[in-house]
């Protein structure tokens, strides 16, 4: 099977993970940590096959910042995994990117939430999730080839 084919197979097996963690943070605001393992065989592979490396590094980093943030309550666990887990398949000339797209992805979120979820938005946080898993999506879109 050619690498092309691969690819846009891991992609599509990418989106399938995204689109469950989506729906399981909407609803219970939890990132389940078996999903994040899936995510992380199939970001490396999906690195290791478009850019024949996996960026291990900057994905420890934003582990390591995604955890301090937690521990200041800033963010969840679950956020911090994921993002770390997604930057695995993120060249680092793509982050600026990623960080301003779920941002943005986030800011919406926020405002869709505000106006048609207020009070469970209020009650139970914001699944952000949702913004980190757009913002990837819409990053990997700006820089497809």
């Amino acid at each position: 099977m050619p690498t092309h084919q691969l690819i846009i197979g891991l992609d599509l097996i990418a989106a399938l993970q995204l689109l469950y963690l989506c729906c399981t943070d909407i609803k219970s605001r939890i990132i389940d940590n078996r999903v994040i393992i899936g995510l992380f065989f199939t970001m490396a592979a999906l690195s290791w096959l478009k850019y024949e490396q996996v960026f291990v590094l900057q994905a420890a980093i934003g582990l390591v910042i995604g955890f301090l943030l937690f521990t200041l309550n800033v963010m969840g666990g679950g956020d911090a995994k994921l993002i770390a887990v997604l930057m695995l398949a993120v060249p680092s000339e793509q982050l600026i990117s990623l960080f301003f797209l779920t941002a943005l992805c986030g800011l919406l979120l926020i405002i869709i939430g505000w106006l048609f979820f207020r009070q469970s938005i209020k009650q139970n946080g914001l699944p952000y999730g949702v913004a980190i898993s757009f913002g990837y999506f819409a990053t990997l879109f700006l820089y497809a080839s």
